[in-house]
């Protein structure tokens, strides 16, 4: 874990086994969104070692809000580095010490009960855990991931910090939060997970992308950034959003284009890192803009690839 401290802000960048355990399963839970690269094929694997109740339950933990409690519970845990005592752990925990750890992070408490929550999140990660494995691989890419957020929080803004974290998440906020925290996540890229539980107090899981150079092989963030330029609409929707932020309902007025549409084309923009989400406060709509930078280092990748990485010398 790597803490940092701005003048308002504390940053702390986290990574473990239990975190990731936490996010697979929120992946697995996400089974409308077609953008995960596990895909389909993943989630079909992982349920031939899933009970049929399983999704039933699943339901209960109502994951969607209280997943970023696991998180802040994983972050203080002291068996934090290994599933099975981190498991221990938890059931160990009466009611009055979970609200004694989540107190300054909650507002309207947790609707199903702290008795309930941790019960139900103790049955579901029990079942979880042993149908999917957090190899050794992944928890490398998430090391590699972390260390690297680690030395930018050295000199980066914390705005800088998550914009780079997230390829593209820009906070707009009117006062500095209190506190973030940033937890590299592999089984959810290249997508985000943000959930800004307060004014004060935003949990992100992000994609830990890092890939080790291979000089024969182009990197999936370059094949994404490339793919997603092969559009007419998506580079349209780019030379629009060129001359700043607008939201969504403007983007649909300019280029007439439906909302599922319109969601899918932004959706790969996203992921390839070609566009900033510029998030307000809880409730206010969000707002896109080109990142310029983006296409920059996508040059600058072809260029090595083509002419550089790939060829004997």
């Amino acid at each position: 874990m790597k803490e940092r401290i701005d003048v308002m802000t504390r940053i702390v960048i986290d990574y473990s086994p239990v975190h990731e355990l936490v996010t697979s399963l929120f992946a697995y839970s996400d089974k409308k969104n077609q953008l995960h690269d596990l895909g389909n094929k993943w989630r079909k694997q992982v349920e031939k070692h899933l009970p049929d109740s399983f999704d039933d339950r699943l339901d209960e933990l109502d994951l969607c809000d209280t997943i970023s409690y696991l998180h802040l519970l994983i972050l203080d845990s002291p068996a934090k580095h290994d599933i099975t005592a981190f498991l221990e752990w938890l059931g160990g925990l009466g009611e009055g010490q979970i609200y004694e750890m989540l107190s300054p992070y909650l507002e309207d408490g947790i609707g199903m009960g702290l008795k309930a929550f941790r019960d139900r999140s103790l049955d579901i990660l029990n079942t979880w855990q042993q149908a999917c494995l957090i190899s050794e691989e992944i928890l490398n890419t998430l090391k590699i991931s972390a260390t690297r957020i680690e030395e930018l929080s050295q000199t980066f803004s914390y705005t800088d910090l998550i914009d780079e974290a997230t390829n593209g998440v820009v906070l707009d906020l009117e006062e500095d939060l209190e506190f973030i925290l940033l937890i590299p996540a592999y089984h959810i890229k290249p997508l985000n997970r943000i959930d800004m539980m307060s004014d004060k107090l935003l949990v992100i899981s992000y994609a830990a992308d890092e890939q080790p150079p291979d000089k024969d092989t182009p990197t999936t963030q370059m094949l994404r950034m490339i793919k997603s330029l092969a559009d007419e609409k998506r580079l349209i929707l780019l030379h629009i959003l060129a001359d700043g932020p607008v939201t969504f309902t403007e983007l649909q007025q300019k280029t007439k284009l439906s909302k599922s549409n319109l969601h899918y084309h932004l959706s790969l923009l996203k992921t390839a890192g070609l566009l900033r989400m510029h998030l307000k406060k809880q409730g206010e709509r969000e707002k896109f803009s080109a990142r310029p930078e983006s296409f920059a280092a996508l040059r600058d990748m072809l260029e090595s690839y083509v002419f550089g990485l790939n060829k004997d010398q």
